[in-house]
C-alpha cells in the first residue's frame, strides 16, 4: 500500500490525504457525538438513582406521613367510583349545570383506591361553574378537583365548555394488627 501511495503524483497523493483527513474528521465528530449521548446518558442514570435513593432514605417518613393521613380520613365519609359519579351529578345539578360523566377509572393499591371521572359541561354560564367549582371545594379532602379545562363556546361565546376531571379517594378499612379472638 505504502509502494502504490509513493507511486503517485503529488496531486493524487494531496487528495488522498484530504480525503482521509475528511473521512477522520466524519469519524471523530460522529464518535464524540455518540460520546457526548453515553456521558449524558450516564449522568441522567447518576441522577435518577441519587433521587431514588433520596426517595428511599426518606421511606420511613414518606410511610408515617401516609398512615397519619389514612388515619385522619373517615372510611366512611371517602367514596367509592359510583358514590363518586352519584356526588358529581348531584353538586353539579345543585349549582344548575347538566353534566356528562364519563365512566370512572379506578387506580387501587392495599390501602386506598383512587377514582376519577371526567365531568363536561357544555355552553355554561361562568357563574354556575365558580359554585360548582366551590362546592366541590367544601368536600375535599374527599372530592377535589383534579384538572380543570375552559373554553368559549363557539356559537355563544358567553358561555363555556369546561372539562373537570374530579377524583375521589377510598380509603380501605385499616386493621392494627391480628385480630384478637373474642371472649365470650
Amino acid at each position: 500500500m505504502k509502494a502504490a501511495y509513493l507511486a503517485r503524483t503529488r496531486r493524487e497523493k494531496v487528495l488522498v490525504l484530504v480525503l482521509a483527513a475528511a473521512a477522520a474528521a466524519v469519524w471523530l465528530a460522529a464518535a464524540s457525538g455518540r460520546l457526548v449521548q453515553a456521558w449524558q446518558g450516564w449522568r441522567a442514570v447518576a441522577a435518577e438513582q441519587q433521587g431514588q435513593r433520596q426517595w428511599l432514605e426518606q421511606r420511613p417518613a414518606i410511610e408515617e406521613r401516609a398512615a397519619q393521613a389514612a388515619r385522619n380520613f373517615e372510611p366512611s365519609r371517602t367514596l367509592d367510583a359510583t358514590h363518586l359519579i352519584g356526588e358529581v351529578s348531584a353538586l353539579a345539578g345543585a349549582a344548575g349545570l347538566s353534566a356528562g360523566i364519563d365512566p370512572p377509572r379506578t387506580q387501587r393499591t392495599d390501602q386506598f383506591a383512587y377514582h376519577t371521572v371526567q365531568a363536561t359541561f357544555r355552553r355554561a354560564d361562568l357563574g354556575a361553574l365558580v359554585n360548582f367549582y366551590k362546592a366541590l371545594g367544601r368536600r375535599a379532602p374527599y372530592l377535589a378537583l383534579e384538572q380543570c379545562t375552559l373554553a368559549a363556546d363557539r356559537t355563544n361565546p358567553a358561555l363555556l365548555n369546561a372539562t373537570f376531571v374530579i377524583f375521589s379517594v377510598e380509603v380501605k378499612a385499616l386493621t392494627h394488627g391480628p385480630a384478637q379472638p373474642r371472649a365470650d
